[in-house]
């Protein structure tokens, strides 16, 4: 197979030229390839080619198929351009020991789509799980994603048992004494709709709790779906005296403000909350400023009566793996915040790196590859599955054409 006339991103910038996939490697980059008698050919006039993307926060529901199917979910986000899922520890029963990471990874996915998978700091008694037996088991990180690990002992150890085994120990940072019963943060929007507020400083309080203990350790501690300027101020000061820290930021924190909240809706319900309009300025500028270097979905299908509930009683959780680049596409490439390949780079090769996945457009590399085409205006649509997708029908102008997984089309726009 050869890939003509494309523009390609290569190690975070864009290039023209040709690519050849033989037995599902790229084999071959150069311009004007012949390709050879029966070779099939894709013209990529006009569109992007990109590694594919790679979701660093996916919520799975194994055990929990009414919310989505697994495979409803693996589908989603091969039309979304994805190649590879980290899931999350909070399936049914958690990932919280051996059996349950393996069963997790013999998850059935087409050839080339890359399961990882996160396992549990703790288990269901309060008390650290068995961090050395699930990195046997696979797991590539670890987190009490959904909660935050509020002894510190236990985060200390499990930092420890990381750094030992070289696992990604991945943070929802929020301080639960300060989070208590609150459901959005405190501001204009929580006095104006009533909702109860909790401080900001909750995210920045325990980002600050764990980067101080990482200091001590040297692990790979990185904050997820990352909401303030006050945490984003916390993680780097804590960069600036030696501590290691990475950061993600979900689609939603980059695009909603609190004012989302004005409307009720239960399917921009996520948490963390959003921040203010400064906040959400802070983190669309961190990203292109390469502070935040990565971009996770946090994809969280829920039910439709699980939903269609009053607020207050609506479960947290955004499930849009299918349609994240076609929405940031529109909001921050557009409007001339964030530069194309910056995007791009934040939702493939980055966060492959820290999963430890070999990654990216070279010669010998997988052939996992998303193809892009801008300047196509259309309505992003329902692709089944779980329903609390806030940005189905709003306008794109960039749209998933082709996806390549190990060299074969996994899907195809239109078909």
């Amino acid at each position: 197979m050869i890939l003509k006339n494309g523009t390609v991103l290569m190690n975070g910038a864009f290039e023209r030229f040709d690519i050849r996939i033989e037995n599902g490697v790229i084999s071959k980059g150069g311009h004007d390839l012949s390709p050879d008698e029966g070779e099939t050919v894709i013209d990529c006039q006009d569109k992007i080619i990109s590694p594919t993307f790679v979701d660093m926060h996916t919520h799975v529901r194994l055990g929990q198929e009414y919310k989505e199917d697994p495979q409803v979910t693996i589908r989603k986000a091969i039309k979304g351009g994805y190649c590879a899922l980290n899931v999350m520890p909070n399936t049914k029963p958690a990932l919280d020991c051996a059996p349950m990471v393996e069963r997790m990874l013999k998850t059935e996915a087409p050839e080339g789509f890359h399961i990882f998978v996160t396992g549990a700091i703790t288990n269901e008694n309060g008390t650290l799980a068995e961090t050395e037996d699930i990195a046997s088991a696979g797991a590539v990180a670890i987190s009490d994603d959904g909660h935050w690990t509020e002894n510190s002992f236990l985060f200390y150890q499990a930092l420890k048992y990381a750094k030992k085994h070289d696992l990604l120990v991945m943070d929802h940072a929020q301080d639960m004494n300060l989070f208590k019963s609150g459901k959005i943060y405190e501001g204009k929007a929580s006095f104006e709709t009533g909702l109860k507020g909790f401080p900001k400083a909750a995210e920045a309080s325990a980002i600050y709790r764990d980067g101080t203990l990482n200091a001590q350790v040297g692990s790979r501690l990185h904050i997820t779906h990352l909401s303030t300027l006050m945490g984003l101020e916390t993680a780097n000061a804590l960069k600036q005296i030696g501590v290691h820290v990475t950061m993600d930021v979900t689609p939603h924190h980059l695009i909603f403000d609190e004012s989302a909240y004005l409307s009720y809706d239960t399917n921009i319900k996520a948490n963390p909350p959003f921040g203010d309009e400064r906040d959400r300025k802070a983190l669309v500028h961190a990203l292109r400023s390469g502070e935040i270097t990565n971009i996770a979905t946090d994809h969280a299908p829920h039910s439709e009566p699980e939903k269609d509930q009053e607020w207050e009683d609506a479960p947290y959780g955004i499930a849009s793996i299918d349609s994240a680049f076609e929405v940031l596409y529109q909001e921050l490439v557009t409007t001339s915040l964030v530069p194309l390949e910056t995007l791009l780079t934040a939702m493939s090769t980055n966060p492959a790196y820290l999963l430890g996945m070999r990654h990216g457009i070279g010669i010998g590399n997988e052939a996992n590859l998303t193809i892009i085409k801008l300047n196509e205006p259309h309505a992003i649509s329902y692709e089944g599955g779980a329903k609390n997708n806030p940005y189905v029908g709003k306008e794109s102008s960039a749209v998933v054409t082709m996806v390549i997984l190990k060299g074969n089309v996994a899907y195809e726009y239109g078909k």
